[in-house]
Order: C-alpha cells, then sequence, then structure tokens
C-alpha cells in the first residue's frame, strides 16, 4: 500500500480510528475517501467547505453507536481548517 507510505502518524492514527468505527463491509470505501481526503489536505486543497462534504460522504458509513466519538473527533480536526 503505497498510500499508506507517505502518511503522516496522524493521519495513520485517524485512518485506523475511523475504521475500526466503520460499518462491517464498508472499510474500502471509507479508506479510498479518508486517503484521497488526506492527499488533498497535503496539497492544501481541502478546504472547510470540502471538509464538509467529505463529512457528508464518510458519516453513513459510520457505525450508529460511534458516530458521536467520530464527529467529535473530526470537529477537532475541523478547527484547523477554519
Amino acid at each position: 500500500m503505497k498510500e499508506v507510505k507517505i502518511m503522516l502518524e496522524g493521519q495513520l492514527k485517524f485512518l485506523d480510528f475511523f475504521l475500526n468505527n466503520t460499518i462491517e463491509g464498508k472499510q474500502e470505501e471509507a479508506k479510498a475517501i479518508l486517503v484521497k481526503s488526506f492527499a488533498d489536505q497535503e496539497t492544501n486543497n481541502l478546504s472547510l467547505e470540502e471538509f464538509k462534504k467529505l463529512q457528508e460522504k464518510l458519516f453513513p458509513l459510520i457505525k450508529p453507536e460511534k458516530l458521536n466519538e467520530v464527529k467529535v473527533a473530526m470537529a477537532h480536526f475541523a478547527q484547523s481548517l477554519a
């Protein structure tokens, strides 16, 4: 997985956290979305508006009982984009 090799440590931790809270069978879809968002983040193409669109794609993939926990983690990250 070459895309994983170029990720920052924080991105790897978030990817692991996110995938552990993803609905069974949706991990590959979530991973693809997140890896692209990490690349966009590295090239400064991830604006707050793009981040909100990202959330709209990702939240339906989260286990319902874990959604609030994931939202809190993503809200913390969003502060760095504002």
